[in-house]
């Protein structure tokens, strides 16, 4: 038991701060890679002239990019996540339809980031703010759309990191915006309204398979556009641009700029590693994105200055530098810092909650959108209502409240199945190990998913990744928003077992739900 609630313990540390770690990893990357093609095109590498043509760059930048990534994945060993077909025989990973989508925007997205860097006139700094400002915009949007919950504190870093952006577009006289590069950013916005949506509806889940087999395919189908799209329109293309293009292809190996692109190439591979994985993080794209995107800006800040001191370049305005500070305070309520301001104001509720129940008055209503957490087994009588009356227990703990009082606070769990006797009663055995829990047993009647009912709560929790698949195939929207009770293993059915199944079921429900509940910030 101690080793278990050891291995529950790790898993909410993990879920609180390996995003945080991935955001420092994304930071490191990011900042020599747009320092580099700053220097290539402004003429500072040996050998190469100014106003090299971004253009020119990419063939060798894709190609280093394909080639680093998938170098990456296979010293991961996380080919083994994809999904494969036969083909010819052959065991090959094939990518779903949507991930193909995906996968398109995903490779519009790396060749217009590494192009918006290399136009005359537009620093570094600008050209994050450009790119990052639509798709903060595109996050929110998504989540409502799929119906996932946005916490306070993500709208909070949204509505800093907005005027951010306005800000510095509002600086004219620091930069030239020339039509090509707005196309530019323009279509890098587009992968992101192709990708997110992807994202959202079939990876981000706590499971960490679901999450590998997603990016593996997303970047098997990405390499494969960001190779062949460029190469069909330097061989097909007319007028300068596409002349770049072929002269990045026929002077690969003999060009100056060969060696510059390469290296920004793999730092791009680097740096999309980390990123991705924080676009996959299970919680709302409204807190994901903020922290990319404000990761990547102050990498480009810091690859500035680097240039200003060393190279000459022109440090960033005070526009700019204004914009950052949004950006740092917004990172500061998305860090683990926002949970102590979170305790203070549920302490505070608790408080005028008791003092209303002590006045013999109700208690105060707050304006909040009610928070059902769903959980689903088989037949629903068994684990999934288990589960259901030991969270509602938790809840009223947490809220420190009578066990009949929920419906005074915005928290509920509820439970379904998937292959329901509908009205059929809790097992005998499940109540009789919730009341040794000192678990209060309601009435219960078995009843079936539905689409209403999936929509309406926040998370569903599966007890078995067989449930989880159903669930998703039969409801693709909920996908973002459907996870395992227990991301490492299946949670065995006691059903026709003895007692002592239930109880080992019972308890383990417990840690598991207790975990999850702390994972949504409902704590004691």
């Amino acid at each position: 038991m101690r080793s278990e609630s050891f291995r529950m313990a790790s898993a909410q540390r993990q879920f609180k701060l390996r995003i945080w770690w991935l955001a420092l990893g994304y930071f490191i990357f990011y900042a020599p890679y747009s320092a580099f093609i700053k220097v290539t095109t402004e003429g500072l590498w040996p050998g190469v002239s100014a106003g090299v043509s971004g253009f020119r760059l990419l063939p060798a930048v894709v190609i280093s990019t394909a080639v680093v990534l998938t170098a990456i994945v296979s010293l991961k060993g996380w080919w083994r996540y994809a999904s494969r077909r036969r083909l010819f025989g052959l065991s090959v990973p094939c990518p779903s339809r949507l991930v193909l989508l995906s996968g398109f925007g995903t490779a519009i997205i790396i060749g217009t980031t590494t192009l918006t860097f290399t136009y005359t006139g537009i620093s570094i700094v600008f050209a994050l703010l450009l790119m990052r400002g639509g798709v903060l915009a595109i996050a929110p949007v998504v989540d409502r759309l799929f119906r996932r919950r946005v916490r306070w504190f993500s709208w909070a870093a949204f509505v800093l990191t907005t005027p951010a952006i306005l800000i510095a577009v509002a600086d004219v006289n620091n930069y030239r915006l020339t039509a090509v590069a707005a196309l530019t950013v323009v279509a890098y916005l587009s992968g992101y309204v192709m990708r997110l949506p992807c994202v959202t509806s079939m990876a981000k889940s706590t499971d960490t398979a679901t999450t590998y087999r997603y990016f593996v395919e997303e970047q098997l189908a990405a390499m494969f556009f960001l190779l062949v799209l460029p190469a069909v329109f330097a061989l097909i293309g007319r007028g300068e641009i596409m002349s770049e293009l072929r002269l990045g292809f026929t002077d690969f190996f003999a060009g100056s700029v060969t060696l510059p692109a390469l290296i920004i190439g793999a730092l791009y591979a680097c740096l999309y590693c980390f990123g991705t994985l924080i676009y996959l993080d299970c919680r709302e794209n409204t807190f994901c994105i903020p922290l990319n995107r404000g990761s990547s800006l102050l990498a480009g800040l810091f690859a500035s200055y680097v240039l200003a001191i060393f190279f000459g370049q022109q440090p960033p305005s005070a526009a700019q530098l204004g914009s950052a500070g949004l950006i740092v305070f917004a990172l500061l309520l998305l860090s683990p810092l926002h949970h102590t301001l979170e305790h203070a104001l549920s302490r505070l509720r608790r408080s005028l909650a008791g003092m209303a129940r002590r006045g013999g008055g109700e208690r105060p209503q707050f304006d909040e959108p009610r928070r059902i957490f769903l959980f689903v087994c088989s037949g629903n009588t068994c684990r999934s209502p288990m589960a259901a009356a030991i969270c509602s227990a938790e809840i009223a703990a947490r809220f420190q409240i009578p066990f009949g009082a929920l419906d005074t606070v915005n928290v509920q769990a509820l439970s379904a199945g998937v292959i329901a006797r509908v009205g059929a009663p809790m097992t005998d055995e499940a109540q009789e190990v919730l009341r040794s829990l000192n678990v209060p047993v309601r009435p219960h009647a078995a009843r079936n998913l539905t689409r209403e009912l999936a929509d309406q709560a926040e998370m569903i929790f599966c007890m078995t990744r067989a449930q989880r698949q159903v669930i998703i195939e039969e409801l693709p929207s909920v996908a973002g928003k459907t996870y395992c009770l227990d991301p490492e293993s299946d949670i065995a059915d006691p059903i026709g077992g003895p007692l002592e199944a239930y109880a080992r079921c019972a308890s383990l429900l417990q840690s598991l739900v207790r975990l999850r509940l702390n994972q949504a910030g409902i704590t004691a």
